[in-house]
């Protein structure tokens, strides 16, 4: 009898005709909230104010970290101060695209640059080679310096990566015939595959051994900011570029979308290591997260090389019969 009478008050309670109201009456003020007109005069600010204090704010922050006062009472109000500055800098952000796109369309050859579409593409994919040959050799390099094996492993990967796209990226050159393309799409799918067998070394050395390397505040920033930047590049490639179908283009995309779920779990670790506790749930969450990397990268290398078989065996049942 106690199990149907609270089966009936679980039933009443879910079709309780206010629930809607509810959600009315929260939609409404948040909508009230969002559309207030002051917002626009809180941010409103100089930019040349704003870029003035967003200065101040990262000098500040990196003394903070630096000298270990992140504790520090004055640092609040300098979190404080961020945060408002990070506010306004995001409010101006659509203006500031707007005056650029204005000055650079009035230049003849950025205008004809901004028009051709495979001029923008390729110089997308080669400033994002530098970056990741940057990010890998830094990291190779302070694997040494440290010295880390884990730290060295993880550059050598990104490395790795950086290398393999290069030569996918100097194929766009000279594509060849769309069978060939095909071929050079599943092969980047069997190099995927080599390279999780390292990626899957470098999970187990972390968690079996406890590889990661305490890196500090700053070089925990760097790993974020290249993990954020992988992840919303890699996102964004795919995004716009969703029904463009070249097979060399696409292979590019994947090994983005592989180093950036790497990225991932490399950011997990350094800042686990470095903030953590140690405690035994960072291994758990290590382990579960890793292996999750490992089956997705796997996934990937599998499903570019069954497609790109079956890709070729489609032409070559067109052209052979």
């Amino acid at each position: 009898m106690k199990h149907i009478s609270f089966l009936n008050h679980w039933q009443n309670l879910l079709h309780w005709k206010g629930w809607g109201s509810f959600a009315g009456f929260c939609v409404r003020y948040w909508k009230t909230a969002v559309r207030w007109s002051g917002w626009k005069r809180l941010f409103s600010i100089p930019s040349s104010l704003v870029l003035t204090l967003t200065a101040v704010c990262i000098i500040g922050l990196v003394f903070v970290f630096t000298r270990g006062l992140a504790q520090w009472i004055p640092a609040y109000f300098l979190y404080t101060l961020s945060t408002y500055c990070l506010i306004a800098l995001c409010t101006k952000i659509p203006s500031i695209i707007r005056c650029a796109k204005m000055w650079l369309v009035n230049h003849p050859k950025t205008a004809e640059f901004l028009a051709n579409k495979e001029k923008k593409l390729t110089a997308a994919l080669y400033v994002d080679q530098i970056i990741n040959f940057a990010y890998g050799i830094f990291k190779i390099v302070l694997g040494i310096l440290l010295p880390s094996a884990w730290i060295g492993a993880d550059g050598i990967y990104n490395l790795m990566q950086a290398i393999i796209q290069l030569f996918q990226i100097l194929r766009r050159k000279h594509p060849g015939s769309l069978e060939q393309q095909w071929r050079s799409y599943r092969d980047c799918g069997g190099l995927i595959l080599l390279m999780h067998l390292t990626l899957t070394g470098l999970v187990f050395q972390m968690v079996n051994w406890n590889r990661a390397y305490d890196q500090g505040e700053i070089l925990v920033i760097i790993t974020a900011v290249f993990a954020f930047y992988k992840i919303i590049a890699s996102f964004l490639h795919i995004a716009k570029d969703r029904k463009h179908v070249h097979p060399v283009d696409s292979s590019v995309r994947m090994l983005n979308l592989a180093q950036a779920i790497f990225a991932i779990f490399s950011l997990q670790a350094s800042m686990l290591h470095t903030f953590g506790t140690g405690g035994h749930w960072e291994t758990i969450l290590n382990t579960v997260t890793g292996c999750v990397v490992c089956l997705m990268v796997m996934a990937m290398g599998i499903y570019m090389i069954r497609r790109g078989n079956r890709e070729i065996r489609k032409i070559q049942e067109t052209c052979y019969g």
